[in-house]
């Protein structure tokens, strides 16, 4: 799979999308609803979120703990359009190879509709 990663305030942090980051963002966003999830990454409050979650997932499957928090990533990022857009890629990017991880089985998950969503919304998000 392709490793993500985003890098903010010169640091660099993995992002991965796994069960464990829908549980953070359940936490983090009130009334949380996966079929909406392209939807939070078009929102400053939602990808900072989103990215959290992320790179807490993908910075522990590195074997590193995330030693910042949403604050520190609004706080560190440039609101700038094209900014924005790096981001959401690096986001939308690494949820559409998280959803396509092949089971142990050697076939591919069943596409579900956040996916196809994902997929027709693209990069265009913002």
């Amino acid at each position: 799979m392709k490793q993500h990663t985003v890098t903010i305030g010169g640091r660099t942090f993995a992002l991965a999308f796994t069960l464990d980051a829908l549980c953070s963002l359940q936490d983090m966003i009130d009334d949380f609803d996966l079929s909406k999830i392209v939807d939070y990454v078009k929102t400053p409050k939602g990808m900072l979120s989103l990215l959290t979650a992320m790179a807490e997932q993908g910075e522990a499957l590195e074997g590193r703990i995330l030693d910042v928090d949403r604050h520190w990533f609004g706080s560190h990022t440039s609101p700038s359009p094209a900014r924005i857009a790096e981001i959401q890629a690096a986001l939308l990017g690494t949820m559409t190879d998280w959803m396509m991880m092949e089971t142990d089985n050697g076939q591919e998950e069943v596409q579900d509709a956040v996916l196809q969503e994902i997929k027709k919304n693209g990069t265009a998000a913002g």
